[in-house]
């Protein structure tokens, strides 16, 4: 069953999508409109480790306020022209500024205050200006942002470096789903204050294949939407040797590497990613798929594919008829075959 328009505004996995979709270049009269890329933002990294500095964290303990020795915003955004960075985090509701959750939203402020500059490895002359912001349901906006307001005031009050914050609502008509920018945001991202149309909703048409990531393991979705996501990613990378199978001209031995794999299936994204868990997690998912899947091509055309830790796999195509038989066995290696909800073996030689 596909969910419904309300159902994704509160799933991060989506939130985190639609926010890459709204900064990449698309054309115009598309059903996404990319608000951000068309005030010049583009994506610098995705859920990158950021420290709180330590003299930082040492001087919150010293006011006995609970802080997060870092801390991995879903998304961060910069516009070149002017050196702004934005640090985004996805979230399904708000919360309280007593909750565990409010540690982390400490973080983020110390983070994207006056110390970004230092916390990305930059020059203060790279980060001009910097600001947190959150991507949440539109009734939950104001919530959140009364819990970020009540947090910067208490760290302010210390003389802790906060940084500012803003609150982006996702809102929901019968015919789009859009983003409602408060004046924080507007002033930041050079939008107008007030609702922007960012995705025209198709009747009866899920969203989800279209994902740039669309299986997260920093997430924890039920295990019904963990098998689907997972299956689309395995159709993603299963149709990306298909392409380049079908592509290559005998005699030939064609190449296929893990990172290139996870990146084709990503779009691009997946070398920006910037948590290594999870990365290594991901190349996990894309060995349990290729493993069956090298195993039905080499049953018809034996020793067809070989694989090395280092370089990936090779697919040895030393004739026309050869080439043939790995394509027809490609094409008919199905995905609906495997268990979608068995966890991917550990390569404990892999290197981090």
């Amino acid at each position: 069953m596909s969910p419904t328009p309300s159902d994704l505004a509160q799933d991060p996995l989506f939130q985190l999508n639609l926010l890459l979709w709204l900064t990449q270049p698309l054309p115009d009269g598309g059903d996404i409109h990319p608000l951000l890329h068309q005030q010049g933002f583009n994506v610098h990294a995705i859920a990158p480790p950021l420290p709180v500095p330590l003299d930082v964290r040492l001087a919150a303990q010293q006011a006995r306020i609970p802080v997060q020795d870092s801390a991995r915003p879903d998304v961060v955004l910069t516009r070149e022209r002017d050196h702004r960075f934005a640090f985004i985090e996805c979230k399904a509701s708000s919360f309280g500024p007593d909750s565990t959750t409010a540690e982390q939203a400490r973080a983020f402020l110390l983070i994207a205050g006056p110390r970004a500059p230092e916390v990305l490895g930059l020059t203060p002359t790279q980060v001009q200006d910097s600001l947190l912001a959150y991507l949440t349901p539109e009734g939950q906006r104001m919530p959140l942002n009364a819990t970020l307001r009540q947090l910067a005031d208490a760290l302010i009050r210390q003389q802790l470096p906060s940084g500012r914050s803003c609150v982006l609502g996702l809102y929901m008509t019968k015919t789009e789903l859009g983003v409602t920018v408060d004046n924080i945001g507007s002033a930041f991202f050079s939008l107008a204050e007030g609702n922007h149309a960012a995705l025209r909703l198709q009747e009866n048409t899920d969203p989800r294949p279209l994902y740039f990531i669309p299986y997260d393991p920093d997430l924890n979705p039920t295990p019904q939407e963990r098998a689907f996501c997972k299956r689309v990613l395995f159709e993603r990378i299963h149709s990306s040797v298909l392409v380049a199978v079908g592509r290559a001209t005998p005699p030939t031995q064609l190449p296929l590497e893990l990172n290139g794999l996870l990146n084709d299936a990503m779009f691009g994204m997946y070398a920006l990613w910037e948590n290594r868990d999870s990365a290594r997690h991901m190349r996990e998912l894309c060995r349990q798929l290729m493993r069956p899947l090298v195993r039905a091509v080499n049953t018809v055309c034996a020793e067809a594919v070989t694989y090395d830790a280092d370089t990936g796999w090779k697919f040895n195509l030393a004739t026309v008829e050869q080439h043939r038989q790995v394509i027809d066995a490609v094409s008919r290696f199905s995905c609906e075959t495997l268990d979608l909800r068995a966890e991917p073996e550990r390569d404990l030689f892999e290197k981090a």
